[in-house]
């Protein structure tokens, strides 16, 4: 047996535990039994089945999701973890291994408030998509249970007081934003996707299971990476085509140019989220540079950070959009050259702003590069454009927000601006190399 999974179990279960958590539900429900035996049988029912999903919410999407949280972030606070990446155990068994073990209690409760709370919905004739909630609801409690793991392994990635917070924070802001989808779902509106038609139940179930797929693999990959074991980066770049599929297929018409414009905006995102959330150490860039030098390509790949794969990914998706965009150069001449050369230009802006977030993380003197780089993103995408167009200098606020400018004039500014973070960024390179710090002034 997976010797992690064993630990887990052994720090959850006691006979104590065992026996308290029955006897606290049996208590509950008959509580709420006593509370509605004035009623109708039907209406006992449904209160049984309202207090046991209530229950099993409480029990797994809660407590298990702070328990499977919790895997990580108590061996970072015990100084145990350490340890932990030091064993022979692969980062599939110890994700597999703390996901089922630090929830197993959770889903103890949960298995028994379902054996109450199935009978009490079909006795009490909540039968339509009845098999969609029960589904739904261990669906959601492994997606919130990989989601939170994974966040956690990657703030323990980044260090700091952050890590030892955790992100229980993304808990909360899961269930506020799925609030709506799941009362769509609920309502049983049908769903166009991709021109072909879902039941609303049957669509949130797959979805349900699509992004919960996702963040397993994003839970076993942040392990991997925290085990300091190299993998090559195809994760990061697939969840962006998943997702871009995905989002696209809601679209009623023009399927191409909407998958063009939301791969797109999809690989911006990313690439801008991962650029500043991991980290990005001189030695690391280093390792990768000397490995291409040694024409060593897998061994780059392998050393690569994960916000490259989707600035690559982008290009061939502002391509695309050209070509999807193409029937809109014949609306007006400002709006057809805004629109025309966008794409290409908001990709060399994501390489401008690469670069320049990368001078800021090669440097020697800076405590906060990604403050740094946040607040000369604010200068450069707002402020300096704002400031030129309130004194109506319209040629210049074209050259300081490429995005701003028309046909090829956004390209070249956009390129010139590639060129400027290129060249600071090589003088931060030689300037941060060890024999350029020795040598003398």
């Amino acid at each position: 047996m997976n010797p992690e999974f064993q630990r887990q179990l052994w720090l959850q279960f006691s006979t104590t535990r065992l026996g308290v958590l029955p006897l606290l539900l049996l208590v509950g429900f008959a509580a709420v039994y006593l509370s509605a035996s004035t009623q109708s049988a039907q209406a006992i029912a449904v209160a049984l089945a309202s207090a046991g999903a209530v229950l099993f919410v409480a029990l797994v999407w809660g407590m298990g999701t702070m328990a499977a949280g919790a895997s990580v972030m108590d061996e970072i606070s015990d100084r145990t973890w350490d340890q932990q990446r030091m064993s022979a155990m692969q980062p599939w068994a110890m994700t597999w291994g703390k996901l089922a073990g630090a929830t197993a209690y959770g889903w103890y409760g949960g298995a028994l408030c379902l054996l109450i709370a199935i009978p009490g919905a079909w006795l009490g004739g909540i039968r339509p998509f009845l098999a969609h909630m029960v589904l739904g609801g261990i669906l959601a409690g492994i997606f919130l249970h990989a989601l939170l793991m994974a966040v956690n392994l990657q703030l323990a990635k980044s260090g700091g007081k952050i890590a030892r917070r955790g992100g229980a924070w993304t808990f909360v802001l899961v269930l506020l934003y799925a609030a709506g989808p799941t009362s769509a779902a609920l309502r049983g509106e049908d769903i166009v996707w991709w021109n072909t038609g879902w039941s609303a139940p049957d669509f949130f179930v797959a979805s349900l299971a699509f992004f919960t797929v996702c963040t397993v693999i994003g839970a076993w990959r942040s392990m991997a990476e925290i085990l300091a074991v190299r993998q090559l980066p195809w994760g990061w770049p697939a969840l962006a085509l998943f997702s871009t599929a995905y989002l696209s297929g809601f679209a009623p018409t023009r399927h191409s140019a909407v998958f063009a414009i939301v791969g797109l905006g999809t690989c911006t995102a990313m690439t801008y989220f991962a650029l500043l959330t991991e980290p990005q150490p001189r030695p690391l860039w280093q390792r990768v540079v000397h490995r291409l030098q040694a024409d060593q390509l897998r061994s780059a790949l392998l050393q690569l950070p994960r916000w490259p794969t989707t600035l690559a990914l982008a290009l061939p998706f502002a391509v695309l959009s050209l070509y999807a965009l193409n029937p809109y150069t014949a609306w007006p001449h400002a709006v057809a050259g805004l629109i025309g050369q966008s794409p290409v230009s908001l990709v060399l802006l994501i390489v401008r702003d690469c670069a320049l977030a990368l001078f800021f993380a090669f440097s020697v003197t800076s405590r906060r590069p990604v403050l740094a780089f946040m607040t000369l993103m604010l200068v450069l995408h707002g402020l300096v454009p704002w400031l030129l167009g309130a004194a109506g200098l319209t040629l210049l606020r074209g050259f300081a927000q490429p995005l701003l400018a028309t046909g090829a004039t956004a390209l070249v500014a956009a390129a010139v601006h590639v060129l400027m973070a290129l060249g600071l960024l090589r003088w931060r390179w030689l300037a941060s190399t060890p024999h350029a710090q020795n040598t003398p002034a």
